[in-house]
């Protein structure tokens, strides 16, 4: 049975990605700072983003309980300090630090661990048809700076470029695949509200399910799914 890790699991993207990937088959482990969903189903790995040395940890512990994943969802985010109105939203350097450990360093460094699991399983003949795939739950802001959100768009910035070196650089001959995915309004604007968690799921288990890599930066609508949309839309 092939494995997925879903790192951040909200009540949106998250649950929704658990249950889309578990009817279709795959066994899902969920990794957050809360328990959400019923661990006789999802096991549950106790988790904070903010703290990027706990990352190969987390892995080596879904290795043993659960198995090592085919698929791992990155969608984990932190934002700014609410009440800050300041144009960089920096309260002080420790918090600084811990969002972009959630927005940056973590994801990359999973990516990083994701990729040791990928090549074990190749290793081992245990991938299935549909190779292997890391996503991370992005937006907008690594194309497009946007007011109040400067800490997060520096992670997004971050961890659109890793994903991009993966995809592009890193294991173009193996069946291994790697996306930024960006839900969008039906013409192209930001999702600025009303993130559809049924909608990321539907795109990651296409995705996950598909051995050769596609757009590494996925930006999709509801109504018209993967859709190339022209930059600097307002």
């Amino acid at each position: 049975m092939p494995v997925a890790l879903i790192i951040g699991v909200g009540a949106a993207v998250g649950s929704a990605s658990a249950e889309a990937f578990a009817a279709a088959g795959y066994k899902v482990a969920v990794a957050s700072r809360t328990q959400r969903l019923d661990s006789s189903k999802f096991p549950f790995f106790e988790f904070d983003a903010a703290e990027p040395t706990h990352v190969a940890a987390l892995f080596e512990k879904v290795h043993k309980e659960v198995g090592i994943p085919d698929v791992v969802i990155y969608n984990a985010y932190a934002t700014s300090p609410i009440g800050r109105t300041e144009v960089l939203d920096i309260d002080n350097a420790e918090g600084f630090q811990k969002r972009l450990n959630v927005n940056a360093v973590s994801p990359t460094i999973a990516a990083n661990e994701a990729v040791k699991g990928f090549l074990e399983l190749e290793s081992q003949g245990k991938l299935g048809s549909g190779g292997a795939t890391y996503i991370f739950t992005g937006n907008v802001l690594n194309e497009k700076p946007l007011p109040g959100f400067f800490t997060l768009g520096i992670g997004k910035v971050t961890t659109a470029y890793a994903v991009e070196y993966l995809a592009t650089q890193g294991y173009k001959e193996k069946p291994f695949s790697f996306y930024y995915v960006d839900e969008r309004e039906s013409e192209g604007r930001p999702m600025y509200n009303g993130v559809n968690g049924d909608a990321h799921a539907k795109v990651f288990l296409e995705l996950a399910q598909n051995s050769k890599q596609g757009p590494w930066q996925y930006t999709f609508s509801k109504e018209n799914g993967y859709t190339l949309f022209a930059k600097n839309l307002e």
